[in-house]
């Protein structure tokens, strides 16, 4: 009988174990703390010639705005292919890879904006297309490449903002698709090619932040696939498509700086990976989709990053009723990872809120009462692991990982 009972609570700690790592998780690697690239945001990033490229961008020391191109082809170890390029240093530029050529296309420094086109086959030799594209000048714009074509939409020419749509076969001759596409003139958004389909999601008008997500099959007629998205209002927000999901990560909302990580497979409905990547929240990084992974490169969180992260996705089960991340609005949980302490940020208005610590068994290691505003939870007694949050009712996905 005795033997029994011991297989009984083996089993019931297994089953446990089972059902917390049930539903889909995501975790990130750390390539490097600091590229040999200098600390910088609004670079571009792109895929060619089977490495990844870091370029341009604004850059942590003088003269800050950047014109050099590096590689790599592990995200450790990179390679300057040039520290001047042939184009002006910018930054908020965009870049696509067409025709066997990377593209460096319009941008801005601090006191010109540009509506150039470049090319080049080694990141070292770079031609001009034209120096004067049929669209006005423009910083924070998106480009990608579909239907054959070169595509240029919204961003800012320093005056408005811009909902116009052009493309090109060339990167010369451009035609306009439309003069006001159906979202509304926005720059710092971001743009992917998903199911035969260009999307345009989240951004901001100099006044409002967006969280909308818009496809069109043509550049012309655009459909709203939703006006709110499950991420909240931001800009600088980056996405990459993988898995045959699109993906939206990080990202700034005027005051709050995000490491949250979303999917979707319709532009809907998104689900919430990880409310807390292991990468510093952050806007305007590089993101890229590189050797099966997805990769978050540098950007800007209060301070200038030369990070690289990478992620193979998502591990588990994906379940149709697996919870989604707190709205970080309401619930934030930082820093995650852990050493010593880590914060429970609630909403002012909160009066009392019971904060559970679980372990993978499902017991409970650690309970505090909370307030509003932020709350430092010590570590103190709990050991490396893997640990589960609950606020009152609230279950977070997000796993609080415990490694000093």
């Amino acid at each position: 009988m005795k033997r029994l009972k011991i297989l009984v609570v083996i089993c019931i700690v297994s089953i446990c174990i089972l059902s917390t790592n049930l539903f889909a998780q995501m975790s990130w690697t750390q390539a490097t703390a600091a590229a040999a690239w200098v600390t910088r945001y609004a670079h571009t990033s792109a895929v060619y010639d089977n490495k990844m490229w870091v370029i341009g961008g604004y850059v942590s020391v003088s003269p800050y705005y950047s014109n050099d191109v590096w590689y790599s082809t592990n995200g450790v170890n990179w390679t300057q292919a040039t520290a001047t390029a042939l184009w002006v240093p910018r930054f908020f530029h965009s870049t696509v890879v067409f025709d066997n050529k990377m593209w460096v296309i319009g941008g801005s420094n601090a006191t010109t904006y540009y509506n150039d086109v470049w090319y080049s086959t080694d990141g070292l030799t770079w031609t001009q297309a034209t120096a004067n594209a049929s669209w006005s000048v423009r910083r924070s714009h998106k480009s990608v490449v579909y239907d054959n074509k070169i595509w240029v939409m919204g961003g800012n020419n320093g005056t408005i903002r811009l909902n116009d749509v052009w493309y090109s076969t060339d990167g010369v001759n451009w035609t306009q698709a439309t003069t006001s596409a159906g979202w509304s003139a926005r720059g710092n958004f971001t743009l992917v090619v998903f199911d035969n389909k260009m999307w345009v999601m989240g951004g901001t008008n100099s006044t409002a932040y967006f969280n909308d997500v818009w496809y069109s099959t043509d550049g012309v007629t655009w459909t709203q696939a939703t006006a709110s998205a499950g991420w909240s209002l931001r800009v600088g927000l980056r996405s990459v498509v993988f898995d045959n999901k699109m993906w939206v990560m990080g990202g700034y909302n005027g005051s709050t700086y995000y490491n949250d990580v979303w999917y979707s497979t319709t532009g809907v409905n998104w689900t919430c990976a990880t409310s807390a990547a292991s990468w510093s929240a952050r806007h305007s990084p590089g993101a890229e989709v590189y050797d099966q992974k997805m990769w978050v490169l540098g950007g800007y969180t209060g301070s200038f990053l030369n990070d690289v992260w990478y992620s193979t996705g998502l591990s588990g089960i994906e379940e149709n009723n697996q919870p989604l991340c707190s709205d970080r609005t309401s619930l934030e949980i930082y820093p995650n990872p852990a050493k010593t302490y880590f914060t429970v940020r609630l909403p002012q208005t909160t009066d009392r809120a019971q904060t559970n610590i679980f372990d993978v068994t499902g017991k409970i290691v650690k309970s505090v009462e909370l307030k509003g505003g932020n709350n430092r939870i010590s570590l103190d007694g709990i050991k490396n692991g893997v640990y589960f949050i609950k606020v009152n009712n609230e279950m977070v996905k997000e796993k609080l990982v415990v490694n000093r």
